[in-house]
């Protein structure tokens, strides 16, 4: 990548999450340059952007006129760019890429623009990192150019020292005392339909000065001062005497600059939420009832970032994919969206805690380990944010297990390794709490299954539930083959439930009686990095069942040497169309069905050496 363009237009939010392309290409590609387009009015968030060569600006008088636009696309065509990225991927923007005669362009996969670009790819639809869907899939543009993988980048915002030392003195010129607590407050959304209702924010504004005495100020414009006012009278009297009105930003970066002088900005999710992050502010963040918080919950972690929704506390079936219908129920959902659901979380927040007193079920997390170093942090920061309790069972780990698990608040026991269902009811009988939530070192929660488990604790009305598991494949998310109808019961009460199965294949065994539901979300499972590693572990897991199924006097005949493996590849490639996910799909496949020969030919040695004893 030597000269690279990367197009995102509209949205201040949009503008800001995708500078992490420009910073990802300078670090890989460090005598790249890189030019960014954009609207006008999306340029102070990218002020001082070291990361950025030229900003291309997008003025309204290029959309309306033919004439402006076609010179537009003269001038991109002589910068002679050789990669362009458009993150906007609309017909516009698509059409702006083909116009620079790029050798190497990509955008996001639409049936009526995919021909303008040499690559495309589809949006991924589940988050599976701290960072969030936004900005996952624009960090796939990039790997889907390159063929390399690059970290996750958080979205920055360069301010100066003399815009920070001027917003101080904005500050305390409005009598605010900058040594006491002081909340901005995103007060509005970027339209009725996300903006949290104000009589509601104004309860939660009660709260905040009650609980902590703060000094509260607006984001908010001139025009706004209506509806900022009404906020005002819905307020308390005592909470009123700490909102400073006069107090705010003239213009976008002297917003940024003031905010950087809050403790915290709190309200409606949106750019100000976004902006803040890019400057390192703790955010707490309502989102509006149709937006998919797992898209835009960008790097919450749940103590100096943490975001609520209407779909964490109530299941009402939202469609996020069908957004043009959804703003028609907004009103009704955000009646539901009572302030009593979000104050413990709010409360946990304001004291810089992530525990949370809503009277939920206390819960508690079972991992058993054993050299997991590659996996642990990432299951153990997925369950954090939902489980009271982590309870690891260590085999005597020889790598740094121990070490990653101890920069967590876990509970790590090293146990002498018995059997994978052995190990996994000592996990289960050191756990503290009756309700738990059970994963493997190379699993975690996603998003959406984490605000499931949220729900489920304040109303465990199953004694167990049934979750998918989503396999990833030396770094392929397999969609067919026996995989795709992958179900496993792991969240459960433990006085109804047990470790039980094969080894090494142990499943719940719930006591008779018990309920059994299901949850929305998925398991994330990274089952094998590397075809040579599944091969191992083909070996090693053939060899523990034929010894389990020795032990309970299983045969084996010539006929399920030929017949299972056979019937395994069939199911799994052709019936369940493993086919569709192509060479990988063949090859996991293929170790399926060689480990059911491996099984069942290593039982049929051991009873011949039975047999036939030395």
């Amino acid at each position: 990548m030597k000269k690279v363009l990367i197009i995102q237009q509209k949205m201040i939010g949009d503008v800001l999450t995708s500078s992490i392309l420009c910073e990802a290409i300078k670090l890989r590609f460090r005598e790249s340059e890189i030019h960014y387009l954009i609207n006008a009015h999306t340029t102070p968030v990218l002020e001082n952007n070291p990361f950025i060569d030229k900003l291309i600006i997008y003025t309204p008088e290029i959309e309306k006129s033919a004439k402006a636009k076609s010179q537009f696309k003269k001038q991109l065509k002589t910068e002679a760019y050789d990669t362009v990225i458009d993150v906007y991927s609309k017909i516009g923007s698509a059409f702006l890429t083909k116009a620079t005669g790029a050798k190497n362009s990509v955008g996001y996969h639409k049936w009526y623009t995919h021909l303008f670009y040499t690559d495309t790819l589809s949006r991924r639809k589940k988050s599976y990192t701290l960072a969030g869907l936004a900005i996952e899939n624009r960090m796939l543009l990039l790997e889907q150019l390159t063929g390399k993988q690059f970290d996750a980048i958080a979205p920055k915002i360069y301010l100066t020292e003399q815009e920070k030392t001027n917003a101080k003195h904005i500050i305390e010129s409005c009598g605010i005392d900058l040594s006491k607590k002081l909340y901005q407050i995103s007060a509005l959304g970027s339209g009725s339909t996300k903006t949290y209702p104000l009589p509601y924010l104004a309860t939660l504004l009660d709260y905040i000065v009650e609980s902590t005495d703060a000094q509260l100020i607006f984001n908010y414009i001139p025009s706004q001062v209506d509806l900022i006012t009404t906020l005002y009278n819905h307020c308390a009297v005592k909470t009123r005497a700490h909102i400073f009105l006069d107090c705010y930003g003239k213009s976008l970066r002297e917003f940024i600059a003031i905010t950087s002088h809050c403790d915290a900005i709190i309200g409606n999710e949106g750019g100000a939420i976004n902006m803040a992050k890019a400057i390192n502010i703790p955010t707490f963040a309502i989102f509006c009832p149709w937006i998919n918080k797992e898209e835009w919950s960008v790097y919450d972690d749940h103590k100096r970032h943490v975001s609520v929704h209407l779909y964490d506390y109530i299941d009402y079936n939202p469609r996020f994919n069908k957004r043009e219908r959804a703003p028609q129920k907004v009103a009704a959902n955000y009646q539901q969206f009572k302030p009593e659901l979000i104050v413990p979380k709010l409360s946990a927040f304001l004291k810089e805690s992530t525990v949370v007193n809503d009277g939920s079920v206390k819960m508690s997390a079972t991992i058993i380990t054993y050299n997991e170093e590659r996996n642990i942090a990432r299951c153990i920061e997925s369950l954090l944010p939902v489980v009271d309790e982590v309870v690891i069972v260590d085999s005597y780990s020889t790598d740094k297990t121990q070490y990653i698990c101890e920069q967590y608040p876990v509970r790590f026991i090293q146990h002498t390794f018995e059997g994978h269902i052995q190990q996994k009811n000592v996990a289960l009988d050191l756990a503290t709490h009756n309700h738990i939530v059970s994963l493997d070192a190379d699993e975690a929660l996603s998003k959406e299954l984490q605000t499931a488990i949220q729900r489920v604790k304040r109303d465990f009305n199953k004694d167990g539930y049934i979750v998918k598991r989503y396999n990833n494949y030396c770094g392929q998310w397999i969609n067919h083959t026996d995989w795709s109808r992958d179900k496993k019961l792991r969240v459960f009460d433990k006085t109804k439930a047990r470790w039980g199965g094969v080894n090494p294949h142990d499943k719940v065994q719930m006591s008779d009686g018990a309920t059994v539901g299901s949850l929305q979300g998925e398991i994330l499972h990274w089952v094998h990095a590397t075809h040579e590693e599944h091969r191992q572990k083909t070996e090693k897991f053939s060899t523990i069942a034929s010894k389990e199924y020795y032990k309970r006097g299983r045969k084996a005949s010539i006929l399920d040497l030929i017949i299972k493996p056979t019937w395994i590849f069939i199911r799994s490639y052709i019936i369940r169309m493993g086919f569709l996910d192509g060479r990988n799909g063949f090859i996991l496949c293929t170790f399926s069905a060689k480990t059911t020969y491996l099984k069942y030919c290593k039982l049929r040695r051991l009873r011949l050496q039975k047999k036939t004893p030395n």
